[in-house]
């Protein structure tokens, strides 16, 4: 099967990125097909470069798609035609949300994380609102076939777009093998580095954006602050997000609390994660919530959102609380801060649960889902 990706997110930060790199990389491990990645205007930058196998086939734009791409144009201005960007293949794949405005004759397939660009644009740039927010009911519309992370998007995208359920397949995302349990030393030497203690901390790993309810966290460790004097410090590891002003000035004024590491390297998130007494990530929308497993894989208590995809994979093996409700937050950090058997539990629960998720399987998934559509294209 010969599949072009549009991977041009890759070299960001984020979910979106995380699943195209390891998609992209499980694709390649499994033989029988020819990748072809669109990367746009990043693909002859070297950071993008190092994250792609080397046998790998990479489109180079022309210069009127490239400024098209770089104007965020691509889904809805390109003249051309997808064999004319990427070559004749049989399948092509937007992993991030949209396919260009022009189609050709491969089948269309398309990941769509999550639908808050629709029903919370004030939690977006207001750039990346105007650019998706039209695009993506008519991508979902001409698309042969729609991927979610998880069934409760998998749900919304039927309901709202009244899609048919069998034009939408579910294909859960993993933690990379690089999150898994470290030796103390290893933890310490890392976590030392940023002026912390290992198994003395709470840990936010995720962009300061409106959704992750960065607001509510602090308040909740706020109000634990103000019953009792033995709270760890709250570390907050990501990306600087977007419409965030308020949440910045109250960083600045926290003093040692709270502590503002920025991007990290993944090697150095592994071990911050894997030192952290407890994640906290009471996030009010997700795709998916990727760090929930990535935190379980390295052996570290979860306290997370109760909502629908974070229910779906984290299961009993986390603390669930109500993302609305600074003091539920609160009361779900306490249980666990305090709890040294129920930390213990789900260190083990989490750890069982993670090791359920591969990208090996998330690979096999989709090109399962491709094979399937192709073949009832062609009995059509």
């Amino acid at each position: 099967m010969r599949i072009a990706l549009d991977a041009s997110m890759l070299g960001h930060g984020g979910g979106i990125p995380t699943y195209a790199e390891h998609l992209i990389r499980g694709m390649a491990q499994i033989p029988g097909n020819d990748l072809i990645l669109w990367c746009g205007t990043r693909a002859s930058q070297a950071h993008v470069r190092r994250l792609i196998p080397e046998d790998l086939e990479i489109v180079e734009p022309a210069f009127s798609v490239r400024m098209l791409s770089r104007l965020g144009f691509f889904a809805c201005a390109n003249p051309l035609s997808i064999e004319r960007l990427v070559g004749p293949v049989e399948v092509f794949h937007g992993l991030n949300y949209l396919l260009p405005s022009h189609y050709g004759r491969a089948a269309r397939f398309v990941t769509v994380h999550d639908l808050s660009i629709l029903t919370h644009p004030e939690w977006h740039p207001g750039m990346r609102t105007r650019l998706m927010a039209r695009p993506l009911p008519r991508t979902v519309a001409k698309a042969h076939h729609v991927i979610t992370d998880c069934e409760a998007v998998r749900v919304e995208v039927i309901e709202r777009f009244r899609v048919r359920p069998e034009r939408v397949s579910t294909v859960p995302l993993a933690p990379s093998s690089d999150f898994c349990v470290q030796r103390p030393e290893v933890i310490d030497k890392v976590v030392r580095r940023y002026g912390l203690r290992a198994g003395d901390y709470i840990l936010f790993a995720g962009p300061l954006e409106p959704r992750k309810n960065v607001a509510r966290l602090l308040d909740a460790v706020q109000l634990l602050r103000a019953k009792s004097s033995d709270v760890p410090p709250l570390v907050l590891a990501g990306p600087s997000g977007w419409r965030n002003d308020e949440i910045m000035t109250r960083i600045r004024s926290a003093g040692s609390s709270l502590r503002l590491l920025g991007v990290v390297p993944r090697s150095d998130l592994v071990a911050l994660m894997g030192g952290a007494s407890v994640l906290a990530y009471p996030s009010l929308i997700e795709g998916f919530g990727l760090p929930v497993l990535e935190a379980m894989a390295c052996g570290t208590p979860v306290v997370a959102s109760r909502i629908g995809p974070i229910v779906e994979i984290a299961g009993d093996s986390a603390v669930l609380v109500d993302p609305t409700d600074t003091e539920d937050i609160a009361k779900g950090l306490r249980r666990v801060l305090d709890d040294s058997h129920l930390r213990a539990d789900l260190t083990k629960r989490g750890l069982a649960r993670a090791a359920q998720f591969s990208w090996e399987r998330t690979a096999t998934r989709t090109l399962s889902v491709y094979a399937k559509t192709l073949d009832s294209m062609d009995s059509d």
